[in-house]
């Protein structure tokens, strides 16, 4: 499919952006071609017209004066977003003096490779990158607007470059997680999970390229039937800590699952609210199958508050202690952990990577 009109009109968007200085601005295009928004043509069409519509309404802004430096970057195969990351870093380090805005256009996972890589680099050189995330991917929990009018948007007026925490998931030190996760520990910049979601994520990556449709509530469906089969529920103990360390509270028994993100009000699963209002933490517990049959769609559409087996509430940091194996979830990216890879902790980061927030 032909990207240049999409890419000429991002181009034009961040030419126009008065959130930069364009003489010391080097400014970056990453797509996937193979996220959703490019591989289907109405999609495309539909978002290239949202970028023509944004181009039309900055009324010849930034028209004149210097450009920023521009260039665009593929992904080819999986891990390619962090080795570009990685590339960008190293050039920064070089080019003192310099800005860099990154509009990464493609999926959740491989916005979270990018921003993986750019969160473990040094605050002097986060501090000089920003990005925005666009909406291309099939969920876009992620994303810096759910429409791609609104993320556009964001390099205009109706954006505000912003600091945003990430979420740090760290195995127990010496367990097979340790040793496979990157410096020791994962890293979440929108919702981090123990238990049935991870589940259902894992399944729908497994499956998402054969099957149309939404996968995540298909396979959120299918989990209802089968999680209690491939991953019976053992006692767990979450123990919720403040920014200080201290115990702000302690829940033991069988859950389901134990998300957290990094604030409240998160969706995943393509728009799903499983932390649907200021609280960061949601943990379930485990319940009879009728019963869970009858709940899972109250929950999926965020009405946890009605429910005694939903508990939601706020912490820093989260330490979780389980005794058999179970899948984590990172932004959609899930991972097996054994009993060795136990006690788990999630915690919040201080600032972590730029973007361009709402204003």
């Amino acid at each position: 499919m032909d990207h240049r009109p999409f890419v000429d009109a991002v181009r034009a968007l961040v030419e126009a952006s008065p959130h930069f200085d364009a003489s010391r601005l080097e400014a970056a295009l990453v797509i996937n071609p193979r996220a959703g928004g490019f591989s289907h043509a109405k999609r495309l069409a539909e978002s290239v017209a949202a970028a023509e519509a944004a181009v039309k309404a900055t009324r010849g802004a930034g028209t004149a004066g210097p450009k920023p430096a521009w260039r665009v970057r593929y992904t080819e195969a999986p891990r390619h977003a962090s080795r570009i990351a990685a590339e960008f870093l190293d050039e920064a380090a070089m080019k003192h003096g310099r800005e860099w805005l990154v509009v990464l256009a493609s999926g959740d996972g491989t916005s979270h490779e990018f921003l993986d890589a750019l969160s473990r680099a040094p605050e002097e050189l986060r501090a000089r990158f920003i990005v925005l995330r666009l909406p291309m991917g099939t969920g876009n929990d992620g994303s810096d607007g759910r429409l791609m009018g609104e993320a556009l948007g964001r390099l205009g007026p109706a954006g505000v470059p912003a600091w945003q925490a990430a979420l740090r998931v760290i195995p127990a030190p010496g367990g097979p997680a340790a040793m496979a996760a990157p410096e020791g520990e994962w890293r979440s910049f929108n919702i981090a999970s123990v238990g049935l979601d991870a589940y259902v994520t894992n399944q729908t990556n497994k499956l998402k390229a054969g099957l149309p449709g939404d996968f995540y509530k298909l396979w959120l469906d299918v989990a209802a039937l089968l999680y209690d089969f491939v991953y019976p529920a053992k006692d767990m103990v979450i123990r919720a800590l403040g920014a200080d360390g201290a115990e702000l509270g302690r829940y033991e028994g069988r859950f389901l699952l134990a998300a957290m993100g990094v604030s409240g009000r998160r969706t995943y699963g393509a728009n799903k609210p499983i932390l649907p209002d200021d609280d960061n933490v949601c943990a379930v517990k485990q319940m009879p199958l009728l019963r869970k049959l009858a709940l899972k769609g109250p929950i999926a559409a965020g009405q946890h508050r009605k429910f005694p087996e939903a508990l939601l509430f706020s912490a820093e940091a989260l330490e979780i202690r389980y005794a058999a194996p179970i899948l984590v979830q990172m932004d959609g990216e899930a991972h097996p952990l054994t009993p060795g890879d136990f006690p788990l902790r999630m915690e919040r980061t201080g600032p972590a990577i730029r973007h361009l927030a709402r204003a």
